[in-house]
């Protein structure tokens, strides 16, 4: 099986008609979702948390290239933005990379309620948004830069997905010819993303642009930050596994979240393009949420401490 994008498969004739649903029914769903993440912020206020907790000067003062987080991870996002476009009018048909980049961008909203439950904090030195400090499992901390930080970041791992993870699993396989070739690839998916993870975050809190303050189990520290070998790194893979098996396409082409929305019966053409790009915005969303927040703050909630620094 190939999970390289696909040629474009035409319909029968007259499948399209029947399934005009499969064009919005998508949109539908993001806009439910959507709508509950919006509600749940409302509805979930807590005025406590917006009083500024205590920060952790000693490790996040002063951090190396902040410029890199505050105008590179931005500028990086807009030129692929633009390249997206050109290639997109172009082809007429979105690239899996670009479906993958798009829909990544969509999930930064994850983050704050996920650094809540890992017991993470960002430095306060860049760009904050404002006036959102007031709902319940989340950090007080909230940079602006992770919007276009989570477009670079899934970007990267499209191409990881894309091209890294099949190829390690297709070496696994010609070694171990007698085991399930869907057992090796969640193997090498989950091997490769958490090497892919550790060493990022790593880089990331030695340059002190955040630091899990309270972290959980087994920790790597420096002078700048710390991290947890455990918490979050191991509830992400579920997330990197679970998108692995999404984008293995059977043999016409089509990936298991497009066929459940039926985009497939779609002709083809911008409708179905769009139909597409929806689907993996509800996919992703949805994998992260439970990988992430939903399992780190449960976790943290059940099993682990309080935080002076993540409230």
């Amino acid at each position: 099986m190939s999970i390289d994008s696909p040629s474009v498969t035409t319909p029968p004739e007259g499948t399209s008609r029947r399934s005009l649903t499969a064009a919005w029914m998508p949109w539908v769903v993001v806009a439910l979702l959507a709508t509950t993440i919006t509600l749940t912020f409302i509805l979930t206020d807590n005025s406590t948390t917006v009083v500024e907790p205590a920060y952790p000067s000693h490790q996040l003062d002063n951090p190396v290239v902040p410029w890199v987080f505050a105008y590179l991870w931005p500028a990086l996002w807009f030129v692929l933005l633009i390249l997206i476009v050109v290639r997109t009018a172009r082809a007429r048909t979105f690239s899996m990379p670009a479906l993958l980049f798009l829909a990544g961008t969509t999930m930064f909203w994850i983050e704050w309620p996920a650094d809540w439950g890992s017991y993470l904090v960002y430095n306060r030195e860049f760009w904050q948004f404002s006036g959102w400090t007031s709902t319940w499992y989340q950090t007080y901390w909230k940079p602006v830069g992770v919007v276009f930080g989570y477009g670079v970041f899934f970007g990267v791992e499209a191409l990881i997905l894309l091209k890294v993870v099949p190829k390690l699993s297709g070496a696994l396989h010609r070694l171990l010819p007698k085991v399930s070739p869907t057992a090796l690839l969640v193997v090498s998916c989950a091997g490769l993303f958490y090497v892919v993870d550790i060493l990022g975050e790593r880089l990331m809190t030695l340059a002190g642009w955040y630091s899990y303050v309270d972290a959980v189990g087994w920790v790597w520290t420096s002078d700048r930050g710390t991290i947890s070998f455990v918490w979050p790194a191991v509830p992400f893979l579920i997330f990197a596994v679970a998108i692995s098996l999404a984008l293995r396409a059977d043999e016409t082409g089509a990936y298991p979240p497009e066929k459940f929305f039926r985009v497939t019966t779609l002709k083809a053409g911008w409708p179905r393009e769009f139909a597409r790009l929806a689907v993996w915005i509800a996919t992703m969303n949805v994998a992260l949420f439970i990988a992430q927040p939903l399992i780190l703050v449960i976790g943290r909630s059940l099993f682990f401490h309080d935080s002076v620094y993540v409230p």
